[in-house]
């Protein structure tokens, strides 16, 4: 099936996809194509990412064709998604390789991995006793947000206090938590 390109066809191809027409999205994916691959190319090493991106791109634009001005150019917009696209795969590409990499040390050497293990349950240890000497009020608010995992609206809503106090709170417990830990962690 060959494809065209030109401004009145590009925009009828737009309107008729607005209403629902797979053909026209069609029409539109194949046009677009080798300029989205372009980009997915310059921006990606991988083959396997770039498929990836390419397929993002068009789902995403599809998914949002409902806003694009149809009088417009359709590929600056298609790029500009591809790009986004591309950088989300590298931005999660890197994430994934810097979890990997923060544990690689654990994972060669067995001894360092225990001593670090025994050190820091010390320092949880020492932390629930400097918990444990706060005074009642502190140690309700560090237990709710750091163990219960409430929200700081959440704690003010539980006690009845305004947000403003349960955040001096928190501020003052970590304060007094601070100092007392000081010794333990240098």
């Amino acid at each position: 099936m060959k494809v065209y390109k030109d401004n009145a066809t590009e925009m009828q191809l737009v309107l008729q996809a607005k209403m629902g027409d797979e053909t026209a999205r069609e029409l539109i994916a194949e046009l677009h194509r080798p300029a989205v691959q372009r980009q997915a190319k310059r921006m990606l090493r991988s083959a396997e990412d770039q498929d990836d991106a390419i397929q993002d791109t068009f789902v995403k634009a599809f998914r949002a064709l409902h806003s694009f001005d149809a009088t417009r150019p359709m590929a600056p917009w298609l790029l500009r998604i591809c790009s986004n696209c591309c950088v989300d795969i590298i931005r999660s590409r890197r994430t994934q390789h810097d979890n990997i990499d923060s544990y690689e040390h654990s994972l060669a050497d067995d001894k360092v991995r225990v001593d670090e293990m025994a050190e820091t349950k010390l320092i949880v240890e020492k932390l629930k006793e400097s918990i444990s000497r706060l005074p009642k009020q502190y140690r309700q608010i560090i237990e709710m947000r750091h163990y219960g995992h409430m929200d700081v609206d959440e704690i003010a809503c539980a006690l009845g206090k305004p947000e403003g106090t349960i955040k001096s709170w928190l501020f003052r417990a970590r304060a007094l938590l601070r100092k007392d830990m000081q010794p333990a962690i240098g």
